[in-house]
């Protein structure tokens, strides 16, 4: 079961059957919640509390989850492999969003949104290992991505010069 949390969004994974009343730490912000009610819904409603001694919720690898993962704080920000590779990119981590460059004149805005929420859709998109595996295979899309684009402006500078 997973319950929601009303302060920062984050879901976060019970370790037993919820009931109403009991009291959690969310794992991301660490606020206090109370389960207002026990239902058989897969995400459980809740309230905040900002007092008290609870155990933090311990936040799970929910990577390939689709809507349902939750995308950890430090894998946020920019994406250099989905900016530079884009469908490429979007073919290795499942992100089929990034066919959307091949719309013309929209492609120029669309490399940039690749590049703010690539990350996060490549998360939510396929199954990771951990937060670090994560990283090692998005740091080697970077390299290629900034490889790939220095030798073709090369080219294209030389081709220009001659």
């Amino acid at each position: 079961m997973i319950i929601e949390c009303p302060e920062c969004g984050a879901k976060n994974q019970i370790p037993q059957t919820p009931q109403s009343g009991k009291r959690y730490r969310c794992g991301k912000c660490h606020a206090e919640i109370t389960l207002l009610e026990a239902v058989d819904t897969p995400i459980v409603k809740a309230e905040i509390h900002k007092t008290a001694e609870t155990p933090t919720l311990a936040t799970e690898n929910t990577s390939g989850q689709g809507k349902l993962a939750v995308v950890p704080h430090k894998i946020k920000g920019w994406n250099w492999g989905a900016c530079l590779l884009g469908v490429i990119w979007g073919a290795g981590n499942n992100v089929w969003w990034s066919l959307l460059i091949f719309i013309p004149y929209f492609n120029f805005v669309w490399f940039f949104v690749m590049g703010v929420k690539g990350s996060e859709w490549a998360w939510k998109s396929k199954r990771w290992d951990s937060i670090e595996h994560f990283k090692r295979t998005q740091k080697k899309w970077r390299d290629w991505g900034i490889g790939i684009t220095a030798i073709s402006f090369l080219i294209g500078f030389i081709i220009a010069l001659s």
